[in-house]
Formats: structure tokens, C-alpha cells, sequence
């Protein structure tokens, strides 16, 4: 059997699996969590603890963002040229970002300077653990290469995101080359390491929100092209004008602090607009197929996880809670109700295009809804802990928060098994899709066996 090319293979596939592999790990870190904190952790064991919560926080804001909004992009503009350029940085990011968790980084998605580059902070098989940061460079040096494409090919709403991406993903791969060097005897800053940082992770935490939101754009009615048009330029830029509401707790100048608060309140009102442009039509529309369906799912998960979030970043709230549960639950209520369900929305158009999904169809509305149901309740157990006094990445806790504790985990569990349910079956037919498509030469040679035979 001939051996399959890269440029046969086609990259909406494989950045469509990626995302979904990656969401896995994500879930797998966090399950990992929820067992370590259930049974009150242990001194012998918090760096497995930490590398967890490590993998859990990069595994979803690198790998499964980034894949994920790439494999949007590529549905929406239908881009097929280029297909080995987008593979090979397909599995040169893949391996970068084997190689980052290989030296087993325990300091967070944040990984911030200089607590980021001490030796305690890694606890993976590299004796020099900056190799560690030459993994998150390949990846960032190869995600910048399939960005830069996707930005000189993609069209309306969908290039905001393929934007974002291409400009800020360097302050990653200069942050990972600065950690190189400080590994090795230079010293920075880390006010300005960290905030070159956050131009990174600002932006980041918007690659699959606006993805999503092309492609809701791309398969529903909007309420006025002209609202779509006044939000373009606001919701590219002002992403990358609130850095400063992570670093709430740092000796920055007020004015700058000032101006991240009125970044965030302006951005929120342009995606205000963007929400209603695009709920307004509901009203009048009665779509009932799985695609309808999945595009309402994810736009209620947006109303729900939007409304605890609008005050969070501003400075009269924010060093209140800002090493509490609260942070926690709100920011995942964000990613659960709308970043995932967002893609599972275009995950099953991507596969409606290719098979029908037929009778799944109910299996993945109960998975949908399983998950929005449950991980909106867990994000505001989260929220409520944390109001209460709970302290975000504390292994030791008082016993009074065992119970929410419980309670997470199960609804956890829940919404674990109504997401993967609704994957399941999708890819499922998504496979079988593939397996007739390979078939059909198979059969094509039996016949022309037959026909020989009966000559």
C-alpha cells in the first residue's frame, strides 16, 4: 500500500482532531485535580499536583484554542491550498508542545517570570529544564507560519481571529526565547517579561471566542450588517489593550490600570452588540435542525457565563477576589458554556457537510445540554466558594469547603460524560464517513475482478 502524503492528508481533519485531542488532555488534567483535591492533597506528591494543573491550563489556552480556531478558519474560508505547509506546522507545534510538558513545568498557564525559569518550577526528564521553553518556541515559530497564511487567505468576521493569532503569538515565542536566556544567566525585568506575556495571553483567550463567533456569524441571520462592520475594528484591537487586568495585584501606574478597565468595559459592550445582532433573529426563526439547535445551545451559554465576568476585571473588585475560586469559575464558565460548546457547534457542522448524522443527532443534543447544564452549575459552585473565602491552587484547604469540593467533582464527572457523548457520536460519524470514501476504489477493483472473471 502506497504511503500517504502530507498534502493528500486534509488539514481541516487533522486541526479539527487536534482540538478535540487537546480539549481531552485538558479534561484529563482537570479530572486530576478534582482526585488530588478531593483527598486534601499530599506533601509527597504536589508537584504531580502542579504539573497537572500545568497541563490542564496550557493543554486548553495554547493547544486546544489555537487548534481549534485554526480549524475553524479553515471550515469557514474553505482554504485547501497549502495543505502540506499546514500539515507539517500541524505536527512541528504537536511536537513542540510534547517536548514542553516532557520537562514537566509546574507554574500554570501563566508561567510567569522569574518564578517560570527557577529549577523547583519543573519536575519533568530534561537535567537543563529550559528545554522545556525551546518546545513552546517550536510551537510558537510553527503557529505563527500557519497563522500568517490563514491571515493572507481569510475573509470577513473570521479574519479578526486569524489577526489576533498572527500578532500575537511572537510575544509567546519572545516570552519562551527570553526564558531560554534567563535560564541560562540573564536577568530581566519581570514587570515587562510579564506583560509581554499578557499580550499574548490577552489576545489568546479570543482566538476561538471570535472564531466561534464567525462562524455563528456564517450560519445565522444577523440582525444589521452595519452593527457587524462598527464592531470589526474595536474587537481587533482592544484585546490587546487589557493586559493590565492580570497584573491587578502588580505596582503598575494607575493610568494604565485606568485604561485596561475602560478597554475591558468598551470590549464588552462591542461584544454586547455582537451577542444581540445575532440573538435578535432567533425570534422570528424556527430552525430545528442539529445545526439550529447547537448555534442556540451556544449562544444561551455565552448569556449565562457572560454575567458574572463584566465586573470581574475592574480594579474595585478584582484584588477582592482575585486569588479566589471566583477567578476560577468565572473565567471557566466562559470556556465551558461558550468556547466548547462553540466548537462542538462546528465540529457538527463540519460533520453534517460530510454524513448524515442521522439518529445521533438526539445523543448529541443530550450531551449539549448535559454539559451546559452542569458546568454552568459547577462554575458558580466555583464562584460561590470563592465568595465564601476558597483559595485558588491551594492543595490544603479547610474542611469546611469539602462539600463543595464533592460537588464539583460530580458535576465535573457529569459534564465530562455529556461532552464526550456528544464527540462520540460525532466522530463516530465522521469516521464511518471516511471508511466509505475509502471503500469506493476497493470496490471499484472487486468489480473489475468480477467482470475478468466472467470473461
Amino acid at each position: 500500500m502506497r504511503p500517504v502524503r502530507l498534502k493528500e492528508i486534509d488539514p481541516m481533519v487533522l486541526y479539527f482532531l487536534g482540538g478535540i485531542s487537546w480539549l481531552g488532555i485538558t479534561g484529563v488534567g482537570a479530572m486530576n485535580l478534582r482526585t488530588y483535591l478531593l483527598n486534601e492533597g499530599s506533601e509527597n506528591f504536589d508537584g504531580v499536583y502542579y504539573f497537572m494543573l500545568t497541563l490542564h491550563g496550557d493543554s486548553g489556552m495554547i493547544a486546544f484554542v489555537e487548534f481549534s480556531a485554526i480549524a475553524l478558519i479553515l471550515y469557514l474560508n474553505k482554504i485547501e491550498g497549502r495543505k502540506t505547509i499546514m500539515n507539517v506546522t500541524f505536527l512541528t507545534s504537536n511536537l513542540g508542545l510534547l517536548i514542553f510538558f516532557l520537562g514537566g513545568p509546574i507554574t500554570g498557564w501563566y508561567m510567569l517570570y522569574p518564578l517560570s525559569v527557577q529549577p523547583i518550577s519543573f519536575i519533568g526528564i530534561y537535567q537543563d529544564y529550559w528545554i522545556s521553553y525551546v518546545g513552546l518556541l517550536i510551537e510558537s515559530f510553527s503557529m505563527e507560519i500557519c497563522s500568517l497564511y490563514l491571515f493572507t487567505k481569510a475573509k470577513g468576521f473570521s479574519r479578526i481571529p486569524a489577526a489576533l493569532m498572527t500578532f500575537s503569538i511572537p510575544f509567546l515565542a519572545l516570552v519562551s526565547l527570553l526564558y531560554i536566556l534567563a535560564s541560562n544567566g540573564y536577568s530581566f525585568p519581570p514587570l515587562i517579561v510579564d506583560t509581554l506575556f499578557w499580550e499574548y495571553g490577552s489576545p489568546a483567550t479570543y482566538f476561538l471566542t471570535y472564531s466561534i463567533i464567525a462562524f455563528l456569524y456564517s450560519s445565522m441571520r444577523s440582525y444589521s450588517e452595519r452593527w457587524r462592520k462598527w464592531t470589526v475594528i474595536p474587537l481587533a484591537v482592544l484585546p490587546f489593550m487589557i493586559f493590565a487586568n492580570h497584573l491587578q495585584t502588580w505596582p503598575i501606574p494607575d493610568w494604565v490600570r485606568e485604561l485596561s478597565d475602560f478597554s475591558t468595559m468598551f470590549l464588552t459592550g462591542f461584544l454586547g452588540i455582537t451577542f444581540l445582532n445575532m440573538v435578535i433573529p432567533i425570534t422570528t426563526e424556527r430552525g430545528r435542525s442539529i445545526k439550529d439547535f447547537l448555534n442556540k445551545v451556544t449562544l444561551l451559554g455565552f448569556a449565562v457565563s457572560s454575567a458574572p465576568s463584566v465586573i470581574l476585571p475592574f480594579s474595585f473588585f478584582d484584588p477582592e477576589v482575585h486569588d479566589t475560586y471566583f477567578v476560577v469559575g468565572s473565567f471557566h464558565s466562559i470556556v465551558w458554556d461558550f468556547l466548547v460548546l462553540g466548537f462542538l457547534a462546528c465540529f457538527a457542522s463540519f460533520v453534517s457537510d460530510r454524513v448524515e448524522i442521522g439518529k445521533g443527532e438526539t445523543l448529541v443534543k443530550v450531551g449539549a445540554l448535559t454539559w451546559l447544564g452542569s458546568s454552568t452549575l459547577l462554575s458558580y459552585v466555583m464562584m460561590a466558594a470563592g465568595l465564601y473565602g476558597l483559595i485558588r491552587r491551594e492543595i490544603h484547604f479547610p474542611l469546611v469547603f469539602i462539600p463543595y469540593m464533592d460537588l464539583m467533582s460530580w458535576l465535573a464527572f457529569i459534564a465530562l460524560s455529556g461532552i464526550s457523548l456528544a464527540f462520540s457520536v460525532l466522530l463516530i460519524r465522521l469516521a464511518s464517513s471516511s471508511k466509505m470514501k475509502l471503500d469506493s476504489p476497493t470496490k471499484r477493483i472487486e468489480n473489475f475482478l468480477t467482470i475478468l472473471k466472467r470473461k
